[in-house]
């Protein structure tokens, strides 16, 4: 399967809903490798790291339901990271628009007001407020190159 990528634009309607961009949402019904997001999907919506949402197909959330599931209650921060993802999750269906209905508690916890930027990050779609994901990066103290250094530092097959 080919993961979601790319940066695009977007925007909160009155409503609270926000389109999904057509070049990550269409998949082909007819494949078992779905290239995109049909519509009438259900997918999960959640706070994401770093200060975005995180949308995830529901077969790439049930990944992350079955770590945590290996994880200890007893651990104090798997308790806090527990609730605290849970309780700002929320399923969404793709409508027939290509539209997702984002709740006011996560569009407040991201920061996003109006205009957003989507971001396909393989398995999920990251969505940012655009201001706050430059600062983000300004912020980031390496540069990308040096960050790919360390991340491939070891690597075998370099």
């Amino acid at each position: 399967m080919l993961g979601f990528c790319g940066t695009f634009t977007g925007v909160i309607d009155g409503k609270g809903r926000l389109s999904i961009p057509s070049k990550i949402r269409p998949g082909d019904p007819e494949s078992s490798d779905k290239k995109g997001i049909p519509s009438g999907e259900r997918m999960i919506l959640t706070e994401g790291l770093d200060g975005c949402l995180s949308l995830y197909p529901e077969n790439e959330w049930a990944v992350v339901e079955k770590r945590l599931e290996a994880l200890s209650f007893t651990q104090k921060n798997f308790r806090f990271f527990n609730r605290r993802m849970h309780q700002n999750s929320t399923p969404v269906n793709i409508d027939k628009s290509g539209r997702i209905l984002i709740p006011e508690n996560l569009r407040s916890l991201a920061g996003i007001e109006k205009d957003v930027l989507l971001i396909g990050v393989n398995k999920t779609i990251e969505i940012w407020d655009p201001t706050r994901f430059k600062e983000y990066n300004d912020n980031f103290g390496q540069s990308y190159e040096e960050v790919a250094e360390r991340l491939f530092r070891d690597d075998p097959g370099q």
